[in-house]
């Protein structure tokens, strides 16, 4: 048996070497091939050669102790010796021109996490909700997208998610070499329904509370023809406006006026394409003297994108019950669109205006990655409008929208593959959500209560956290979420 040996940097004058034949992408998506050649110096007379195609996350706890949930791992066996005492039966394989042998392989980009979580470990969140897990604890959701260096998390104790190639040779009587080469991956769309791309105008009977976002202007400025009168009666109005004197005219006679304004966003962007945000006005009330609403003018629009790079450590599976859980949160801002409109009046501020009227507003940062979850780690947006305006010379400002966004690739996941270690969708359990509390008559599945001890496929029966009898579930007063389905 070889000796472990060090891990060498992936270069081409190195006695092992991985070329990988890029494509016109400088990323790999799921579906895609992934092929080249493990280049190997024959005077080294290697034993064995081998490759494997892994995907990783490391995570950190206060402690600055590491670990590392494996999310799949696919091996190729390039090369075997006969056995002979030389070892030069490498020689009888493909050679370059330079003299290296060229041992090729392929693998293909899986869709979904292959394997669970260590053990060790407890990685169920218990504040995630029971049907939308925060953090992931049981394999089968979408691969996370590569994270490195472009997140929100920086330093040398930020989590990452590698996915890379490691090609090892084994030598007769020398420790063994294993070189790495790493790859970039980013996640193809999920299913989601075409109406998300739009903003949902449709707001009920009842406004939401978040969309409560009124505003009170009370000012004589509001009254008809108040710029055609003097400069006297001008200066009268703003000391009545001030309580500083009392003429004729009383403080309650100043008109006022009363509105909300707000923001919907699309719920579902797509990373190099614009924003869809319209801008809702509703005049609510406003004084006898006022024939009309007053008019609106936009001074100042700025959109940001909000991220929350959550990092969950989760307590050794030994802990006491109710330790206290640690939830780690970097967040960072991607200014999308800010300009002032200053000459004249501004912008006319109205009822349904869209933003992409006053300029393009598009998702783009070279550090921006689509939204995510998975074992410990997770990844979440929220799309933030800040409107600056102006009725009757009187400033406004505020928030005018901060909602929750998923954030997608735009990526189209190939329809054929030929890659044997994946497994078709079809040979996975599908996972059936019931109600825990429901009779069994009432979900319809066994009648008799001896079956219910019975394994199913239901749950998938290697995840994490077991699938426990339905018949434990049903009176277990703590429910572990479900695995993730989509």
């Amino acid at each position: 048996m070889s000796l472990v040996g060090p891990s060498f940097a992936n270069k081409k004058h190195n006695p092992l070497y991985i070329h990988v034949s890029e494509g016109p992408n400088q990323y790999y998506t799921s579906g895609d091939p992934i092929e080249g050649v493990v280049r190997v110096d024959p005077s080294t007379r290697p034993v064995h050669v081998s490759i494997r195609f892994k995907g990783i996350s490391i995570i950190y706890d206060t402690d600055a102790n590491g670990f590392k949930p494996e999310l799949f791992e696919y091996s190729r066996e390039l090369f075997a010796s006969t056995g002979n005492r030389e070892h030069l039966d490498i020689l009888r394989r493909a050679t370059a021109d330079d003299g290296k042998v060229e041992l090729p392989f392929s693998f293909t980009f899986p869709h979904t996490v292959r394997l669970a979580p260590p053990s060790d470990r407890n990685w169920w969140y218990s504040k995630d909700p029971f049907n939308h897990p925060r953090f992931q604890h049981s394999p089968g959701f979408p691969l996370p997208p590569s994270c490195s260096q472009l997140t929100a998390g920086k330093g040398p104790l930020a989590p990452k998610v590698m996915y890379y190639l490691e090609a090892r040779m084994d030598l007769p009587e020398s420790p063994n070499t294993t070189v790495r080469h790493q790859l970039k991956y980013i996640p193809p769309d999920p299913d989601y329904l075409p109406t998300l791309r739009q903003p949902d105008l449709n707001f009920g009977l009842k406004l939401p509370k978040h969309c409560c976002r009124y505003k009170f202007i009370r000012t004589r400025k509001l009254l008809p023809g108040y710029n055609e009168g003097s400069k006297l009666g001008k200066m009268k109005d703003l000391l009545v406006e001030k309580e500083l004197f009392f003429g004729l005219n009383s403080y309650s006679e100043i008109p006022f006026a009363r509105f909300n304004l707000f923001a919907t966003p699309a719920r579902v962007l797509v990373i190099g394409t614009s924003v869809p945000i319209v801008v809702t006005i509703q005049h609510l009330d406003r004084s006898k003297s006022l024939p009309s609403p007053p008019d609106l003018f936009l001074r100042r629009l700025r959109v940001q994108l909000l991220s929350s790079f959550n990092t969950f450590v989760p307590n050794l599976a030994t802990a006491r019950r109710g330790s206290k859980e640690v939830v780690l949160t970097t967040k960072d801002t991607f200014t999308l669109f800010d300009r002032k409109f200053d000459a004249g009046d501004g912008e006319p501020l109205y009822n349904e205006l869209n933003i992409q009227e006053l300029g393009e507003v598009k998702v783009a940062h070279e550090r921006l990655l689509p939204s995510f979850t998975s074992y410990g780690v997770s990844l979440e947006y929220e799309l933030q409008v800040e409107i600056w305006g102006e009725c009757a010379k009187h400033e406004f400002l505020g928030t005018a929208c901060r909602e929750p966004v998923q954030i997608i690739s735009g990526l189209v996941t190939p329809a054929h593959h030929d890659d044997d270690d994946i497994l078709e969708a079809a040979s996975r359990p599908v996972y059936q959500e019931l109600d825990p509390l429901s009779s069994v008559h009432e979900m319809g599945t066994m009648a008799n209560a001896h079956e219910l001890d019975a394994p199913g496929t239901v749950h998938e029966l290697d995840a994490p956290f077991g699938s426990p009898p339905i018949a434990t579930l049903l009176n277990s007063r703590e429910i572990p979420p479900p695995p993730y389905v989509g």
